[in-house]
């Protein structure tokens, strides 16, 4: 049961950049969840776009998708775990009945829904989620190593989906959250040389420190085709090019990883496209396409090389500075990777 009282605080997205963190009632857990107590939750690209007012917010929803913790109440008919145990979360709501669920590829269920935008996330001290969103938290990863789960799952959904191979070349177009994953993910899939495109320096460091072979510009890719680069992961969206530079990099008939959020139009050259045979995919979030999940393989690269991950998270903040933690993270100028809040 509960120790700490019918009330905590959670963080929500008031306004366009502006983070309250108030006191609110803890969630019961209703049939089929549990409650789980917030040790580390960090902060994504897109609830930066709900923070920019890209994507409207819901104030009154605490968002916050990558987040792990450790039980402290179930709800009735649930079985398989129990109070205390440390768990990540994989936060997609999905119906369990369609077909898409049925077939493990339930973040394409027509009723998903993910944890932090229209239901409550983990920037808060306690939140409910259905049990199936649990996995157990090995011993040898602490929380924060647990929050990471979430977006290396991301990057290893989008490397299955081009199907890279041993020995393959990559190009990672971008060195944020998702483009350091992508290089840990690929390197961990047998990719003999991983390139990353950088916009900051910090950025080019860390790619390094990642497993990145070596880093370009994000400017000078244009010369990458003579390479012979089999595929292109794009992880920086929004209004970048990245889509042309892309299909401009990548071999004949190689393939390209679409991990980026792009909230409009994009241009992509139609007649490259046909002429290089190029195969564009899509990915978002992640599921279970095989024998392990998504969230199982992340959570196994995790445990090969802990500290290579770790580096990337650059600022921990208490919930009580949500506002200075999102903050940090929208502004490059403060040198911020991964930011974690720490409730």
């Amino acid at each position: 049961m509960l120790e700490y009282g019918p009330k905590m605080r959670a963080a929500f997205i008031a306004d366009k950049e502006a983070v309250e963190v108030r006191e609110t009632d803890i969630p019961l857990p209703g049939r089929g969840e549990v409650v789980v107590r917030v040790r580390a939750c960090g902060i994504c690209g897109s609830d930066l776009h709900f923070y920019h007012g890209v994507f409207p917010a819901n104030p009154n929803v605490s968002p916050g998708h990558e987040f792990a913790g450790e039980i402290v109440q179930l709800g009735d008919g649930v079985g398989g775990f129990e109070p205390s145990q440390r768990v990540v979360i994989e936060p997609i709501r999905r119906c369990q009945e369609c077909n898409y669920c049925r077939t493990g590829r339930y973040h394409l269920c027509p009723k998903h829904m993910l944890l932090g935008t229209f239901a409550p996330g983990g920037l808060a001290e306690y939140v409910a989620v259905p049990v199936y969103t649990l996995c157990p938290l090995p011993e040898n990863l602490d929380f924060e190593l647990g929050a990471l789960v979430e977006p290396l799952a991301v990057t290893v959904h989008g490397i299955r989906l081009v199907r890279l191979a041993t020995g393959e070349r990559v190009l990672v177009l971008g060195t944020g959250t998702i483009g350091l994953f992508s290089i840990i993910a690929a390197k961990a899939e047998g990719a003999s040389e991983v390139i990353a495109s950088y916009r900051y320096d910090h950025q080019g460091e860390a790619a390094l420190a990642a497993g990145a072979s070596r880093i370009v510009r994000d400017s000078e890719t244009a010369g990458l085709e003579k390479e012979g680069i089999d595929v292109v992961i794009e992880t920086i969206g929004g209004n970048a090019p990245t889509l042309a530079q892309a299909l401009g990099a990548v071999r004949p008939g190689g393939r390209i990883s679409v991990l980026g959020l792009f909230p409009g139009a994009v241009q992509l050259g139609g007649l490259a496209l046909i002429l290089k045979e190029v195969t564009v995919v899509g990915g978002i979030t992640y599921c279970r396409s095989g024998l392990q999940s998504d969230f199982e393989v992340a959570i196994s690269i995790l445990q090969a090389d802990p500290e290579r991950a770790r580096a990337i998270i650059s600022h921990r903040f208490p919930l009580d500075e949500a506002a200075e933690a999102f903050a940090t993270a929208a502004d490059k100028g403060t040198k911020s990777l991964k930011v974690q809040v720490l409730p």
